[in-house]
This record gives structure tokens, C-alpha cells and sequence, in this order.
């Protein structure tokens, strides 16, 4: 059985149980929304990894779901409120909450998917709980931290490339090196594991989202699944933009900075001329690279697992598999 293949039974597994979660009805105001959210799809990317990990490490399906829930809860918990924050209009090709309902909506509807998240880890015995609930509220406050920096640069103008990788580690990051770490704490591997699968996914979050920074510029729009040069239109400083800003010099400088901050040109062009100064200036490049670093990283760390070759030959490809989407 191929990766993708191991990928789509964990959802099915994972989406029949999350069925079971939703259990709350009343007050429908409240609960409507949120089910609306977990219900509109998503790659339910951190429940596979959670799952994968934990039956690679000798876990069981069964015992794993109540942490991939809980990964999932929080997990779109950020994604109402940062719907709110960023004033989206749409999520996965529908209404967001708050442009479907309203903002107060979203609000409570986030709040309570976190408390959640917390509420279905209260299924694993004393010792795993406090392991697990420790290591979520954590995340949540890196993730908060992660959030108000990304909310930052909209209107600062010296953005340094370290202070973009601490945003991005913490925005998401974090979340996937606890979705590794909550597989290796169910199937109660070693502590020594046990961390370098948080490292493991840390490293792998990086490349992920600096990959996602790429795809959006540069990706097929149908394989990608959202709309190429978003980032540009919605003027993202990534590490596209810094590395361009910082290689550019006077004239072409102002004239970047000018088409890049522009709402008068037509969106189809400005995406275009903004992507010709990323290749020109060397930042596809640089970027690819980045990605290859912190892939790099996430085999050195796999291999000092203490598990048997052929397990840790399946995780590397597995991670392989997850970052394998197509430029």
C-alpha cells in the first residue's frame, strides 16, 4: 500500500470519528458554525500525521484518535479566529464563519473549539494527559505569539529573514511538531523519541510552510488547491519578498516596493511582475534551497531515532510524502 493510500484510510478513520466528537447540539448558534468548519474538508493533515507516527512507533488507530481530534479541534480553532483577524471572505471554497454568520460568531465558535481540544485529551489516563495537555498549551501560546508577529509585519518595514523563520515557527510550525510528538506520547515511546519527533515535525513545518510560500507564487492552481499569487495581492512579506527587498538597489528597489504595495494595478499583472522579480533577484532559488535545508535537518533527526531501520525508513518517506507537492 502507497503513502497516499495509507493517508486516505487514516481520513476515513479519522473523519468517521470525528462525527462521533460532534455530539453537541445546543445551542445550535453555537455549535452549527463550528460543525460547519470541521465539516468543510481540510487536509487533515495533523490528525494523519498524529495516526502515522503513533502505529509506526507500535501505537493503536484507536488509541491515537482522541490526541488527532484534540489536533484537529485546535487546528481549525486558529483558523476561525485568524478568519477574523485577516477579515477573509472564504475558506476552503466556502463562507468563512465570520462572513457566513458574523464576527461574535466566529469568536465563540473558536473558543470553544479549544476548550475542545483540551476536553477529548480527558479520555487518556493521568500521566498521558498531563503529557499531552502540557504540550498543547504551549503550542497555544507560541501560536498566539506566532499570530500577533505575522499581524506585525503588515506594517513594519525591517523584517529580518530570522524574525520570519521564529513567525512561521511558531504560526505553524509548532502545531505539526506536536501532531508528531502526540503520535510518539499515545504509542509511549522514549522520552529521548518522544522529543525528536517534536523536532522532527518542527523541521518539517518549517520546509512545509516555506514550500506553502513558494506554491502560492509559483504552484499549479489545481493541484495547489488555492489561488496562485494570493500571498502578493494580500501583500505577505515572506521570505519571496525579504530576499528580493533586501538584493534590490535604488531604482528597482522603489520600483518593486511601489508594485508590490500598489491597489491600483491589475491584480493578474501585479502577481506577474512581482514573480518576475523573484526569479530574477534569485529568491525562487534561495527558497528552494531552504526547503532542502530544513528536509535535510528532518533526516538527520529521523536516523538518531532509537527505532529499527525499517521504521525509520518508513517515516522518512513518509515526511518525504507530505512535502512532496508539485511545483
Amino acid at each position: 500500500m502507497n503513502q497516499f493510500m495509507i493517508m486516505a484510510e487514516y481520513i476515513k478513520i479519522f473523519e468517521d470519528y470525528l462525527k462521533k466528537e460532534l455530539k453537541y447540539n445546543k445551542p445550535e448558534n453555537l455549535y452549527k458554525p463550528v460543525k460547519y468548519l470541521l465539516e468543510s474538508g481540510g487536509k487533515r493533515l495533523r490528525p494523519i500525521i498524529a495516526l502515522h507516527v503513533s502505529e509506526l512507533l507500535g501505537g493503536k488507530i484507536s488509541d491515537t484518535l482522541p490526541a488527532a481530534a484534540a489536533l484537529e479541534f485546535f487546528h481549525n480553532f486558529t483558523l476561525a479566529h485568524d478568519d477574523i483577524m485577516d477579515n477573509s471572505m472564504l475558506r476552503r471554497g466556502k463562507k468563512t464563519i465570520n462572513s457566513k454568520w458574523d464576527n461574535n460568531t466566529g469568536i465563540l465558535a473558536g473558543d470553544v473549539m479549544l476548550i475542545i481540544s483540551y476536553e477529548i485529551l480527558n479520555q487518556y489516563q493521568d500521566s498521558k494527559y498531563i503529557h499531552l495537555s502540557k504540550k498543547l498549551t504551549e503550542i497555544s501560546r507560541l501560536v498566539c505569539e506566532g499570530q500577533q508577529a505575522d499581524m506585525d509585519f503588515a506594517s513594519k518595514n525591517d523584517i529580518t529573514e530570522n524574525e520570519y523563520y521564529e513567525m512561521i515557527k511558531n504560526k505553524t510550525a509548532v502545531l505539526i511538531g506536536c501532531s508528531f510528538m502526540f503520535g510518539g506520547i499515545v504509542a509511549e515511546a522514549n522520552d529521548l523519541n518522544t522529543d525528536l519527533l517534536y523536532k522532527i515535525g518542527l523541521n518539517l513545518g518549517m520546509a512545509f510552510q516555506l514550500e506553502d510560500d513558494l506554491l502560492d507564487c509559483f504552484g499549479d492552481q489545481e493541484k495547489f488547491g488555492k489561488k496562485i499569487g494570493g500571498d502578493i495581492i494580500e501583500k505577505k512579506k515572506t521570505l519571496l519578498y525579504l530576499f528580493t527587498n533586501s538584493k534590490l538597489e535604488s531604482e528597482k528597489k522603489l520600483e518593486f516596493e511601489k508594485i508590490f504595495n500598489s491597489n491600483e494595478i491589475e491584480e493578474s499583472k501585479k502577481i506577474n511582475s512581482i514573480k518576475s522579480f523573484y526569479e530574477t533577484s534569485g529568491a525562487l532559488e534561495y527558497l528552494k534551497n531552504k526547503v532542502r535545508v530544513y528536509f535535510n535537518e528532518v533526516e538527520m533527526l529521523i536516523d538518531k531515532l532509537e527505532l529499527n531501520d525499517d521504521t525509520k525508513k518508513k517515516l522518512n518517506l513518509f515526511c518525504e510524502t507530505l512535502l512532496n507537492r508539485e511545483i
